[in-house]
């Protein structure tokens, strides 16, 4: 791409951003956070989430909260369609409506980089306010930091199985290469006689689905993105060139659906419950209790496992499953910070946790997800706890959204045979390079 292009695409990506700003004010139009009260009360808290699981846990907890403590917490719900744009454009307007955020892992560099949230730190050492031994900072599997200093603490996580059809295949594929093998046999368009139409199936809608599916694949091949410390960028690598060849040989053998790019997890839930598809992989952990919990006679025979790998020279296999957690900041404008940490802490904490668990959550914390208590209820509680034990984060970056979207141009070239794995990751590359660049120089 030569400079003047480059400096064209630029030019044309502040005037989207101009416009997404603006859409923004006027879809808040219709999202109303009401004005807190010129006095706010010193025992009262306000915290902006999503509507669902994650509220109505968090609900949960803030009673058993605000009977220890006297803090009330009240609740700001948003749907999922507008809660991105909400959140993103109050955050950096500078509100104080709210005490704490529920955000993404992914989210917290873009917010700590212009200081929209708090760093934890100095409520996490004062032992005025935090029992260090119960709060237990290395109990958690992941505590989201941006150059040095900690910005949230988890209340879920989620990681990616290997989900298969126990009757059809006893023992799950321990390779890529074994379950694409086991993938053909379980496709119609390679075998009349299977009883799935598909061998596999997995999320690709856009945003962030495709490319977080993806990079289990690319870990797992010894591929990557890039180094959130020095941005530099490894999407052309051979082997993430490897992995997005592997993704092209499931679409153009026909053991993926041809229409992946509109399979969502419901549509991929739906499939494995149906008997649509045989395997779902990389695939949410968060399936697993909805499957368990349907009518369907598929389920019983519907198992979970590690998701594959690839072999290195000495036979062990390389598996690297993605990891995401939902997290609990504070608001820099917040104006009852202490009593916000007291909450945070409360939420995250050990205390919170099984009660977050009791609701159908998952926990950040090796505690409370090994605790034998959930031995029979949660049976997917062991397999996440061996995932995370080798699981990767996505890049921390504050241009994390741009990133996602050049990843996810690359990877639909590639699912719908719009350009080679090579070709289409090259590109993806160069483009990401500029950016990092960019960014790092701004920075600077």
């Amino acid at each position: 791409m030569n400079y003047l292009k480059y400096n064209g695409l630029m030019i044309v990506s502040v005037v989207l951003l101009l416009v997404w700003a603006l859409s923004s004010l006027i879809l808040l139009e219709r999202v109303t956070i009401d004005p807190p009260k010129a006095m706010a009360s010193s025992k009262k808290i306000k915290v902006l989430i999503r509507t669902g699981t994650e509220s109505s846990a968090m609900r949960q907890i803030s009673q058993t909260f605000e009977k220890n403590t006297g803090i009330q917490v009240d609740f700001i719900e948003l749907g999922r369609d507008v809660y991105f744009t909400a959140v993103g454009t109050q955050l950096l307007a500078g509100t104080d409506t709210f005490d704490i955020v529920s955000i993404p892992n992914t989210s917290i560099a873009q917010f700590a980089s212009v200081h929209a949230i708090l760093p934890l730190d100095g409520f996490m050492k004062d032992t005025n306010i935090t029992d260090l031994q119960s709060f237990d900072v290395d109990d958690f599997f992941s505590i989201y930091r941006y150059h040095g200093a900690t910005y949230a603490l988890p209340t879920d996580i989620s990681t990616h199985f290997l989900y298969y059809r126990s009757d059809l295949i006893p023992s799950p594929p321990e390779t890529w290469d074994e379950l694409f093998e086991a993938s053909k046999k379980f496709s119609k368009s390679n075998n009349p006689a299977s009883p799935t139409t598909w061998g596999l199936g997995m999320p690709a809608v856009v945003p962030e689905e495709r490319s977080k599916i993806f990079a289990s694949l690319l870990w797992s091949f010894g591929g990557d993105i890039l180094n959130e410390e020095d941005g530099k960028v490894f999407l052309d690598n051979k082997e993430s060139i490897q992995a997005g060849q592997y993704l092209e040989k499931l679409v153009q053998e026909k053991v993926v659906p041809q229409d992946l790019l509109s399979w969502d997890f419901a549509r991929t839930r739906d499939a494995l419950i149906a008997g649509e598809i045989a395997m779902a992989a990389p695939y949410w952990n968060a399936a697993y209790p909805m499957i368990k919990q349907n009518s369907d006679p598929n389920k019983e025979s519907i198992k979970i496992a590690l998701i594959p790998g690839t072999k290195d020279q000495n036979g062990q296999i390389q598996r690297v499953p993605f990891q995401h957690g939902w997290t609990l900041a504070i608001n820099a404008n917040s104006r009852n910070s202490v009593d916000a940490w007291k909450f945070l802490e409360y939420a995250t904490g050990k205390n919170g946790g099984m009660i977050y668990a009791q609701q159908g959550g998952v926990p950040a914390r090796r505690s409370i997800l090994g605790d034998p208590f959930f031995k029979a209820t949660r049976p997917d509680f062991a397999l996440i706890l061996k995932s995370m034990d080798i699981a990767k984060n996505e890049p921390s970056i504050s241009y994390y959204p741009d990133m996602v979207d050049i990843e996810e141009r690359a990877l639909a070239k590639i699912i719908t045979s719009f350009a080679k794995p090579e070709e289409a990751l090259r590109e993806a590359a160069v483009e990401l390079r500029h950016l990092s660049q960019k960014m790092n120089t701004n920075s600077q």
